[in-house]
Parts: structure tokens; sequence; C-alpha cells
């Protein structure tokens, strides 16, 4: 059974264009389609079912992208470190919405090794930051992680968000006519 990297794993690699090696932890953060709509607010003004809520309505049942079911967004991941973000290897990148093109942290980097072993990485055992909506830690779209206690598997690529709503048995109020 594969397990998953301990938290504080430190992991050597190269930067590309000079050779500067660091050896740093690293993690995956991952970001739902318009999940920073929690840099318009502060913890005290709304709670984490309130963003829920205004996300499901503006952001998700008034989408008009006909490229995949209606209630599954794109999950996009980044591989984070002391000093480090970059987009995570291995996403199929979409040049309509992204259209800079598919660099991501292999291009700048080399491939991570454990600085002991010499046990090169493996991105899906990389932990998966916790984002949450709550005194001590208010995060860039954590109010989806406290509301439904739903969060990814590391690069997972999609998630239908009535599966996370029905899991978390919370609801997804009907789209607005």
């Amino acid at each position: 059974m594969t397990t998953t990297y301990s938290p504080g794993q430190q992991w050597q690699f190269s930067y590309h264009p000079n050779g500067h090696t660091r050896t740093v932890p690293l993690e995956l953060y991952w970001e739902l389609e318009a999940d920073p709509i929690t840099d318009d607010y502060m913890l005290n003004e709304i709670t984490a079912a309130e963003l829920w809520d205004q996300w499901i309505k503006h952001y998700i049942n008034q989408r008009d992208d006909a490229r995949q079911h209606p209630h599954t967004v794109r999950i996009l991941w980044s591989v984070h470190g002391p000093g480090t973000a970059e987009a995570a290897p291995f996403q199929t990148w979409d040049s309509r919405l992204y259209p800079g093109g598919n660099d991501d942290f292999l291009t700048y980097y080399t491939w991570p090794a454990d600085p002991d072993t010499g046990e090169r990485l493996q991105w899906t055992r990389l932990p998966v930051v916790d984002k949450l909506w709550r005194p001590g830690q208010v995060d860039k779209g954590g109010f989806i992680q406290e509301h439904t206690g739903w969060k990814p598997s590391p690069l997972q690529p999609t998630v239908n968000i009535d599966h996370i709503a029905q899991a978390a048995d919370t609801t997804r109020p009907d789209p607005v006519e």
C-alpha cells in the first residue's frame, strides 16, 4: 500500500538554469474554479456555508462552459514549498484557458529526490494541503473543505460538485432562473 509522505519530508532538487540546489519540504496545493472568492471577505464577515452557497449560485450554476458536465469543475494543482510555487507536473492544460502553455515544476527544476536515500519523489504521495475557513486558518478557497469536509486526492483532475455536496450531506442550491 502506498502512503502519503510525511509532512515536512525534505526533497532535494536543482534549478535548471544555474544548477542551484535546494532541500525543502513540498506539498500539493489545490484550487477549484473561482474558489478565491474568499479574497473579497474577512472571516468575521461570512461563514463557510454562506461562501459555499454563494460560490454555487454565482460560479457553478451560472457557468456557460459547454466543455464538461455543468457541475464538474477542474482542479488546478501546484507544488508548494518554502520559496517554491509552480504548477504541478502531469496535468492536462486546456490551451484556451491557459494560453501560456504547459510550464510546470519540472520545466524549472530537476525531479526531486530524497536527499538521504536518492529515492525519486512520487508526485501522488505528496501531502495535500488542508484549506480551511476558521479562526487560526483562513485559506483562499478554504470554505469548500471547511463546509463539506472534502479535499481532493493528489492530482485528481476534476470533481463533481453534486458528489461533494451529497457526501457532505449539504445541498447544492437549485440554479437561479
